[in-house]
């Protein structure tokens, strides 16, 4: 376990602001709005601001207020924080990110969960990894870093921290390991906490065959959600398909980078909010394209996307063997969803399909990144799930942590 600290160099910061001096300028379309992707005019706005007035220096300095590490598991660097709370008894959490998203997603409820205010509130030891091919969990040295890989290095890393249980938040692709290291580490989880949200069951496109069960508002809401997965979801198709060709033209040009996360942070953010930067702030969405441009996430993040879209799973196993020696130990889960609130009767009703969690949590604020959107509901809801499950917290921190 190696301390770590993000050192951009000035002349990596400076290369940006050339490039984005000397952007090549599409010709606005004559739609206006965001229906077809992101206005020209509106990323120009964006692009000046990069350049002129975010400062990388600043917030680079404000994620080194946290302790990094690196660590090797199995060839490939895992990148992580690790933030210990003062509290006895402080319930270990690993904390996951998606995509288009970074360990920095977190940076919002490290404090609300590591140290509450209350003293009768549980706080928890804080593990934010890096995906291999995200933050600075890079270079991937190998194909094969699906989602149970990825589930499996992050509970192997768990365990050299001396966490024999911890508990487990994730979003996005973040929600899909967390949901498998319910099989691959059950005997560690105190329990899994996910979010939701619209267009994270849109995409996943596992509709009901059969929508009699559903009112005339829910069967709308599904028609909206087909018509997203079938108009929104390119983004997906592409980096599934062909991460190569993206990944050259992400890495080539910031403001390809900017433009491919800006209209994900406009579409996936709270429907109130007029403008990505009004849900989760300018310095905020650039610190996670700024991370994306200069590690080159925009190639390695699209090959791992590919890798799980095309990731087969065989949860029976051998078939010959019998399902008491294989069947892990049920874990308690929790969902909580972001969105619209007349999404909220339909959205249980599809997550359902999926297996229902033992806690269901809806919220009509904030949407797909809740760790940046509404900070203070998500950190609560996560911390009222696992204080029902843990009756003696003490239980957790007996089984202590060893130093890096």
């Amino acid at each position: 376990m190696q301390p770590f600290q993000i050192q951009i160099s000035g002349q990596e910061v400076d290369y940006l602001k050339q490039r984005l001096a000397n952007a090549r300028w599409a010709i606005p379309a004559i739609q206006s709005g965001w229906e077809k992707g992101v206005p020209v005019d509106h990323l120009k706005r964006i692009t000046d601001y990069w350049q002129h007035q975010f400062d990388w220096q600043k917030q680079e300095a404000e994620l080194n207020r946290y302790p990094h590490f690196i660590t090797e598991i199995e060839g490939q660097n895992i990148h992580y924080l690790h933030i210990r709370s003062a509290r006895p008894h402080a319930v270990p959490l690993m904390l996951i990110h998606g995509w288009p998203g970074s360990f920095a997603d977190f940076t919002r409820i490290i404090e609300p969960l590591s140290n509450p205010q209350e003293p009768d509130q549980i706080a928890f030891d804080l593990v934010i990894p890096s995906i291999p091919g995200f933050g600075f969990s890079i270079p991937v040295q190998t194909k094969g870093y699906n989602m149970i890989k990825i589930a499996t290095t992050f509970a192997t890393l768990m365990n050299r921290l001396g966490y024999e249980k911890f508990a487990v938040h994730g979003g996005d692709m973040g929600a899909g390991i967390a949901g498998i290291m319910s099989g691959v580490a059950a005997y560690n989880l105190i329990g899994t906490h996910i979010n939701s949200d619209f267009f994270a069951v849109a995409g996943l496109g596992m509709f009901p065959a059969d929508d009699s069960s559903l009112t005339d508002a829910e069967k709308a809401g599904l028609e909206r959600m087909k018509r997203y997965k079938k108009e929104g979801t390119a983004y997906l198709e592409i980096q599934a398909t062909r991460p190569g060709t993206i990944g050259i033209a992400l890495s080539d040009s910031p403001i390809a980078q900017l433009a491919w996360m800006a209209e994900k942070y406009k579409e996936w953010t709270d429907a109130d909010k007029d403008l990505p930067e009004d849900a989760i702030g300018m310095d905020a969405m650039l610190t996670n394209v700024s991370l994306y441009w200069f590690n080159q996430l925009g190639a390695s993040s699209a090959a791992i996307l590919s890798e799980n879209m095309s990731m087969a799973f065989d949860w029976g196993g051998d078939s010959s063997q019998d399902a008491s020696q294989w069947a892990p130990p049920k874990v308690p889960s929790a969902m909580a969803c972001f969105g619209k609130k007349e999404d909220e009767s339909l959205l249980k009703k599809l997550t359902s399909f999926m297996g229902e969690p033992d806690r269901w949590s809806f919220y009509d604020r904030g949407c797909h990144f809740p760790a940046m959107e509404v900070p203070q509901l998500l950190a609560e809801d996560i911390r009222e799930f696992f204080a029902a499950i843990l009756q003696s917290p003490g239980q957790v921190a007996a089984d202590g942590v060893r130093s890096e």
